[in-house]
């Protein structure tokens, strides 16, 4: 009778150790609800230079880089001079409707040390004088730097909207942020010491419409 109640046991321990099993087997796929804000997005739509009311302001914007120096040391950082949109545009509560299309200068570059400038960095990008729970919107693009072409992701802003001028006067004025790394020495060929090879880049823009 002993060796029988035993065996009972046995199989009671044997039944809760596999209830435990299957319970903590089934848990990981309840679902977990986000605690987060909800994203909350507007109707804004940007059209440049399809809306001829739509004019990009050069002036206000620009692109910026850094990358630490000598691969693992304090960041240097920096700008292009010369930069430009083909095409912009946005839709602020319809991402598939996002698109765009810009370009920069890579030889012309300001980082305020001319030495620099015209020297290491040159050499660097091999180029010479005389040639991103947020809000913001995931960007996948065609990035060609030094003869190479790759599929990048970014991160897409919308910084919002002001106005200005009142009456015929007044402009809507439109900001816009972007933010992407690429791999310089990995995969566009840079042969450098001088640098690390995750290169980060920081591009604002600012659009104007007429009323």
């Amino acid at each position: 009778m002993k060796n029988k109640n035993i065996y009972i046991l046995a199989i009671l321990a044997m039944l809760i150790a596999g209830y435990g099993y299957i319970s903590s087997c089934t848990h990981k796929d309840s679902i977990i609800s986000s605690s987060g804000p909800a994203i909350k997005r507007g109707t804004q739509i940007l059209q440049y230079p399809s809306n001829t009311k739509v004019s990009f302001d050069k002036q206000h914007s620009n692109v910026g880089w850094e990358t630490a120096y000598l691969g693992e040391l304090s960041l240097l950082t920096g700008r292009f001079d010369t930069m430009g949109f083909t095409a912009f545009n946005f839709d602020e509560a319809n991402p598939a409707n996002i698109n765009f299309e810009a370009w920069v200068w890579v030889n012309k570059v300001n980082t305020s040390e001319p030495a620099r400038d015209t020297g290491c960095l040159q050499t660097t990008f091999g180029t010479t004088n005389d040639m991103t729970t947020d809000n913001g919107y995931i960007v996948k693009f065609d990035f060609t730097f030094h003869g190479v072409t790759n599929e990048l992701t970014g991160k897409l802003f919308y910084d919002g909207m002001n106005v200005t001028g009142s009456g015929p006067t007044a402009k809507n004025n439109f900001g816009f942020s972007f933010n992407f790394q690429f791999q310089a020495i990995s995969d566009y060929g840079i042969v450098s010491t001088s640098i690390a090879d995750a290169v980060t880049v920081k591009c604002n823009a600012i659009f104007h419409q007429t009323q």
